[in-house]
């Protein structure tokens, strides 16, 4: 799903967009979309080092797989959130259903 928006972009930000869009041969709109991917990417990152989102909806928000999100985790220097108890936990219902 898209949605259209209307928003004013401040003039820093424009030549931020420009810049990309001439470096990368785009259309000022699909740079526009990729700075906010970017972005968003970035906020789910930070989200998932707080401890506020789950790896898969860190993913979902950055529009990525599960594990393409670990790499890009991994990328930025965050480790996996999960306890050793946790962990335990997972083994544990594993082997019980072997």
């Amino acid at each position: 799903m898209s949605g259209v928006k209307s928003l004013r972009i401040p003039e820093s930000l424009l030549k931020t967009i420009r810049h990309l869009a001439r470096r990368q041969h785009l259309d000022e709109s699909t740079a526009i979309r990729k700075l906010i991917a970017m972005g968003a990417t970035e906020y789910a990152v930070q989200l998932y080092r707080d401890g506020k989102v789950t790896l898969r909806e860190a993913a979902e928000m950055a529009e990525a797989t599960p594990r393409e999100m670990i790499e890009i985790l991994l990328e930025h220097g965050v480790k996996g959130n999960v306890t050793v108890a946790q962990q335990r936990k997972a083994i544990e219902f594993v082997l019980s259903k072997t």
